[in-house]
């Protein structure tokens, strides 16, 4: 049995490389805690609420119907069928296990005494979420533990490995060769191919697989910035859900070698909300993706502006997408001068915001290296909490977006141009295609003003 599951300890911090079954012994570890202590209540949160519901319900209840086959009997003293539900679990010795949003004041609401952090160096709110955690834990001599594999230096998960002010932690790391057969579930072959894919991105090679942090060098957008934009209230929805709003389309074409990937921002006021991402497969035609896009604009009629990479096809795909019935299409050549305008506004854009309560604008980060999570005026809630400040970005927790907008790399050339690459082997098509989207909201045409109704 790993050691982690024979850990007694009440906080525990455990990081391990991907696919290796954090989450499952994770859920393993803490149904046995809801069993061990008739009554208690153990909060299950997540990046991405969706992940608690689909990936840790999905473990725990897979436990359960485990023993329901082994042990019929013993499992309706446990639980019984009726009380499995997506989102609550509830046993009949009185504990109930709760999947709940990572918000802070949603955290602070409840009296837990195991509180599970799935994925938690990827939470955007940390600070306050692990204050909020502590409090909630400190009447019921409660239990926290935290998983992840590794992502930015600047966040709580990080310092209970290297922060002698986290000592009463227990930690616990576990690399891709400890998950290897016969120990673990990893292929062997999967495996390497995963380490020749990322020959190039040795970086995420050694976060994902190696569990070890590694410093951003040369990369156009930080752990630390991405992580702020994340908006863990945000999902992506399906092409055929009906929304309403202003959308901007971002289109980054490929075919053989790279992947043609289509971004939907949703502007509201001053801030922008990635509400669809979808990569098409290799080989998909060009006809298939605009296909796509015209689903989208028969959908979501309100397309101020659909921004296309035409670098390398020409101006028939903007011609295409027009007779395709496309409306408000510009099709953008990839040269040194447009894509450093590009990049650079989707950085401002994760850089700058707004305190919703006094309208301080400015960047969340400073000049000093540091960065600003709650408002510099010391603006306070109805509750009196420090207001947060959100990024005029917002982004879903989506790991394989995270990892592309971090894989850019960038340095200036001899004509004075930011030069942008990405390392062999990697891909940056979900960069560029978001990259577009909000290159669109600033230079598209507004839309038309509403005539002043007469009286």
């Amino acid at each position: 049995m790993h050691p982690f599951l024979r850990d007694e300890s009440h906080f525990i911090a455990n990081v391990q490389a991907r696919q290796t079954g954090k989450t499952f012994n994770g859920m393993a570890k803490v149904l046995h805690l809801a069993l061990a202590n008739s009554g208690s209540l153990v909060l299950i949160t997540a990046p991405k609420f969706d992940q608690v519901k689909n990936i840790a319900f999905k473990a725990l209840i897979e436990h359960l119907r485990r023993m329901k086959s082994g042990n019929p009997g013993l499992f309706e003293a446990v639980c019984g069928e009726d009380n499995l539900l997506r989102t609550v679990i509830r046993l009949k010795n009185g504990s109930t296990l709760l999947a709940e949003s990572p918000v802070p004041e949603t955290i602070r609401g409840h009296t837990a005494k195991v509180v599970y952090l799935m994925e938690a160096n990827f939470i955007r709110d940390d600070e306050d979420l692990y204050t909020a955690v502590l409090f909630t834990l400190n009447t019921t001599n409660g239990y926290l533990i935290a998983e992840s594999t590794p992502w930015n230096t600047d966040s709580v998960f990080y310092r209970m490995f290297h922060d002698p002010a986290y000592g009463q932690f227990s930690k616990h790391r576990v690399v891709y060769t400890e998950a290897l057969p016969p120990h673990g579930p990893l292929s062997p072959e999967i495996v390497e191919m995963i380490e020749k894919q990322l020959a190039g991105d040795p970086a995420r090679w050694r976060r994902e697989m190696l569990c070890e942090w590694t410093e951003d060098l040369n990369v156009w957008l930080s752990t630390s910035l991405i992580t702020l934009s994340q908006d863990s209230a945000l999902e992506y929805l399906d092409a055929t859900e009906p929304a309403r709003g202003e959308f901007y389309i971002g289109v980054d074409f490929g075919k053989h070698q790279d992947y043609s990937v289509v971004a939907v921002l949703n502007k509201r006021v001053n801030h922008l909300h990635l509400i669809h991402c979808h990569q098409f497969a290799l080989e998909t035609s060009y006809g298939a993706v605009i296909g796509y896009i015209k689903r989208l604009q028969d959908n979501w009629k309100n397309i101020r502006a659909v921004y296309a990479d035409k670098t390398g096809v020409g101006d028939y795909i903007v011609e295409d997408m027009q007779r395709g019935g496309l409306r408000n299409v510009e099709g953008i050549n990839f040269t040194e001068t447009s894509k450093e305008e590009m990049a650079t506004c989707l950085k401002e854009q994760m850089r700058s915001a707004v305190c919703p309560r006094c309208s301080w604008a400015g960047y969340v980060d400073t000049l000093e290296g540091e960065w600003r999570t709650t408002c510099p005026q010391g603006c306070r809630s109805g509750e009196g909490n420090p207001v947060n400040l959100r990024p005029l970005l917002h982004i879903p927790y989506d790991g394989e977006l995270l990892h592309e907008l971090n894989v850019e790399r960038f340095e200036l050339g001899k004509t004075g141009k930011i030069l942008f690459n990405h390392p062999e082997g990697t891909h940056d098509d979900r960069f560029w295609a978001v990259a577009l989207a909000v290159y669109a909201t600033e230079q598209a045409p507004p839309p038309p003003s509403k005539p002043i109704a007469k009286t």
